[in-house]
């Protein structure tokens, strides 16, 4: 899950301690340079020589996030952003983005003129929150939530406190059970209205720890640790390879991008599981990261480049043209063997992402219950008083046409997760993998 309208936050700080020796190398060119505006994400950028600018936008509103120098090869380098000209306008690309952001070429709203861009009005602050989500969140019928009528917990004074707009903007979204909305409210705290899986409320003690702790223990290796990612892996001494991938993350080193660290940091994993008989690869508690952590994974689980699946953004009243994910394999380090990847309802974004990948490849199985259904980057509106408002603004389909949010993506195998055995250390689900992991290299071997 990459935050879209955050990115370039880090660019500020990088940029500042660069100093003026690299300026005339790295300023923009005049194809980049101007105003320029992204309807579909709501932002909008103002490139000079000397300077570059952020914007969060909507019809009604204009907040300036954040300045910084335009030195665009240290931004490239030090932040992982790039920006460079489109056949109609100029794209941005984040690192661990799939795709890129595109902007056309227009004025800045007039909202714009007011340098501060603040009006901290509570009538104002909920305007501007409903009216991002009715420009950019295109789920409402998914979850059958009349956004007009929401209209109704608005503020009628702006004589309100801030702990009474808070609980007016929760009011606003419930029943959007949508993982990737959240509500970020300074010291009124953070708000999504997200519910956790019904087996994980009636057994609220669980926590990811321990599910994971569980599984690994049940996993009957000797375990095995990565550097830069959150892997834990091993072999069995029936020859089944087991891997959990507890997040998409990584750490990058100087100037390198999230896909070429993970590459990195993930190539022990193949080599020590080169000669496994068969795989499981849990994701079940992996609440995602980054979309490029998780393509760069799948590359080693095929020995061929796919499209896997496209991806639009929402512009209203309809969704972009869409964008083609191929996975390109990892040379010399394929685990193209029978595979079994376990999926549950704390599956989340770019875990799913990961699953929706991997689904694709004819020698993997998918076990366990539905992902949680938020595989949308996180698109994040600056509201007036400073708060600000997440939410999901793109779809992701697969190949044969499906749409994942909200209901995420169903196991091939089902297996409902039982809270009380997971408390008592039993979990049935990976036994289940590892019985049918067996039957199918046996099935290969002919005996």
């Amino acid at each position: 899950m990459i935050r879209i309208g955050q990115a370039l936050a880090a660019v500020a700080g990088f940029t500042v301690l660069a100093g003026m020796g690299t300026w005339l190398v790295n300023m923009p060119s005049s194809d980049i340079r101007g105003t320029w505006i992204s309807p579909a994400y709501g932002q909008a950028l103002k490139i000079s020589t000397v300077q570059a600018q952020a914007y969060s936008i909507t019809s009604i509103s204009c907040y300036r996030e954040r300045h910084f120098p335009a030195q665009l090869g240290l931004v490239h380098h030090l932040a992982g952003v790039t920006i460079e000209p489109s056949p109609t306008g100029i794209n941005l690309h984040l690192d661990g983005a799939l795709e890129p952001i595109p902007y056309v070429r227009a004025d800045l709203p007039e909202a714009c003129d007011d340098p501060m861009h603040r009006d901290t009005g509570a009538i104002h602050t909920f305007d501007v929150f409903w009216t991002a989500m009715n420009e950019h969140y295109p789920f409402f019928a998914l979850h059958d939530v009349d956004w007009e009528d929401r209209r109704r917990f608005a503020p009628t004074s702006d004589v309100t406190s801030n702990d009474e707009l808070a609980i007016q903007l929760q009011r606003a979204v419930e029943g959007l059970d949508d993982g990737h909305l959240t509500l970020s409210m300074g010291d009124q705290g953070d708000y999504s209205p997200s519910r956790q899986p019904k087996w994980l409320a009636e057994t609220p003690q669980l926590t990811r720890s321990q599910l994971w702790d569980t599984a690994i223990s049940n996993a009957g290796i000797k375990v095995e640790k990565t550097e830069g990612i959150s892997v834990r892996y091993g072999l069995r001494p029936d020859g089944i390879g087991y891997i959990a991938i507890k997040e998409m993350e990584v750490q990058t080193g100087w100037g390198q991008s999230m896909h070429d660290a993970t590459v990195e940091a993930f190539a022990d994993v193949a080599t020590a599981l080169n000669d496994a008989k068969g795989l499981i690869v849990d994701v079940r508690y992996n609440p995602g990261g980054s979309d490029s952590v998780s393509m760069a994974l799948a590359g080693f689980f095929t020995e061929e480049s796919r499209t896997v699946f496209t991806k639009l953004a929402w512009e209203k009243p309809d969704f972009t043209m869409p964008f083609q994910a191929t996975v390109a394999p990892v040379i010399g380090n394929t685990l193209s063997k029978p595979t079994v990847v376990l999926i549950g309802g704390l599956t989340g974004s770019a875990a799913e992402v990961f699953t929706l990948t991997l689904r694709e490849f004819p020698h993997v199985t998918t076990m366990g219950s539905a992902t949680s259904g938020g595989l949308s980057d996180v698109l994040d509106i600056t509201l007036p008083n400073g708060w600000s408002v997440g939410l999901s603004a793109q779809k992701y389909v697969s190949l044969d046409g499906e749409v994942f949010e909200k209901d995420g993506i169903p196991a091939d195998v089902q297996i409902p997760p039982n809270g009380e055995l997971l408390l008592r250390g039993q979990d049935k689900t990976l036994s289940r993998a590892l019985q049918y992991i067996s039957d199918q290299v046996r099935a290969e071997n002919g005996t």
